[in-house]
């Protein structure tokens, strides 16, 4: 069975921007998270049945500018962390941060012009992180989105 991390990024790339249309054709409202917890769930079963990922982290909320979801990772795994937006946003991007002794630095970031963010992360040492979701560019007429944020890694052998 293959897992995401035997497949490229590009690879996984391809797929999640194919997957990423499945938004475009879904009904839309700006006042329900019913469209983003559909594409969750989508993205759900995908990382679960086809990839061989455990799902370790979901979560959905309005974002107006910046998000921030801090917790710990091992540095056992290598991670996959996704953000997906609503219609509303246009570009969406990931930055992750490690917890030191001077304070948040950052290991990661995925800066694409797109809406759908992806960061594949093995931390080098176990501890806390921090995960800011930047909606860094709205759709015209809009300031508010919905947005879902997955985090994953391959389940061990």
């Amino acid at each position: 069975m293959k897992t995401l991390l035997s497949f490229t990024k590009k690879q996984i790339a391809v797929i999640f921007i194919l997957l990423g249309s499945l938004s475009l054709n879904a009904q839309n409202s700006d006042i329900t998270m019913k469209d983003i917890y559909q594409e969750g769930l989508e993205y759900l079963q995908i990382l679960e049945d086809k990839h061989n990922q455990e799902i370790v982290h979901i979560e959905y909320d309005l974002i107006f500018n910046t998000k921030e979801t801090k917790r710990g990772f091992s540095s056992d795994y290598q991670y996959m962390v996704f953000a997906f937006a609503d219609h509303r946003v246009e570009d969406l991007d990931i930055t992750i941060f490690k917890e030191t002794f001077k304070g948040w630095v950052q290991v990661e970031k995925d800066t694409k012009s797109d809406n759908t963010p992806l960061v594949f992360f093995k931390p080098d040492d176990s501890g806390t992180y921090k995960i800011e979701i930047k909606a860094y560019k709205f759709k015209s007429g809009y300031s508010a989105a919905h947005y879902g944020l997955i985090i994953s890694h391959d389940i061990p052998d």
